[in-house]
């Protein structure tokens, strides 16, 4: 309720300006509010809080369950993996991955494809692994969110796929993550005026004004 008290009070603030300064004021007037909330919009939201300060709920830890050992027949050559766990291709194809010993490293094997088995070790482990990197790093970037400006108004937002994306987060929706699976987000607010943002358009309009000799 705050938040929409604030865009009212800012709306007619912009009303007023409307009415008595001219269009190539107001455009270079947007221009800079944009510009500035653009780049405010993409700070505060690679620090992962909202507009409010408060953080974002943090991204759910994934669980991976590993086997203990598996070693079988493929392509006439004896494969011996470590830590290995069912998977599926690109193409949906069912697989095996986990470290191949005499490789040494992670290796994927279409199991259609395995001739035959010689051992499978089905002791079951299970790892949690963290998220290493921020939420919404490339939906950030300015090729997603994008600040254009107007004679009557200064816009910023995504466009496109990123912003069906950010809709889900801004909003704690449901979406699609597989063919047959999807999952209810909790709400991220990635666009959203802060104080300090209000006052910043405040001085925007004002110094437009003196400059235009307002």
């Amino acid at each position: 309720m705050a938040e929409n008290l604030l865009f009212h009070q800012l709306d007619a603030i912009l009303a007023d300006v409307l009415g008595v300064t001219k269009p190539t004021t107001r455009r270079s007037m947007a221009r800079r509010v944009a510009a500035d909330l653009c780049r405010s919009q993409q700070k505060r939201i690679g620090q992962q809080k909202n507009p409010d300060g408060s953080a974002y709920p943090a991204r759910k830890q994934k669980k991976l369950r590993t086997q203990g050992g598996v070693s079988f027949l493929h392509g006439g050559q004896v494969r011996r993996l470590r830590n290995w766990r069912n998977s599926k291709g690109r193409y949906g194809d069912r697989m095996i991955t986990g470290f191949d010993e005499d490789k040494g490293g992670i290796r994927s094997f279409i199991r259609a494809d395995i001739e035959r088995y010689l051992s499978i070790d089905l002791s079951r482990k299970s790892e949690t692994k963290a998220a290493k990197n921020p939420m919404f790093r490339r939906l950030r970037a300015a090729r997603f969110l994008k600040a254009t400006a107007y004679p009557d108004a200064a816009v910023v937002g995504f466009q496109g796929n990123a912003a069906r994306i950010a809709r889900v987060h801004q909003y704690g929706l449901t979406d699609k993550v597989a063919h047959r699976a999807s999952a209810k987000y909790p709400a991220r607010q990635l666009l959203g005026l802060t104080p300090t943002e209000i006052d910043g358009i405040a001085d925007a309009i004002i110094g437009a004004m003196e400059g235009a000799g307002q």
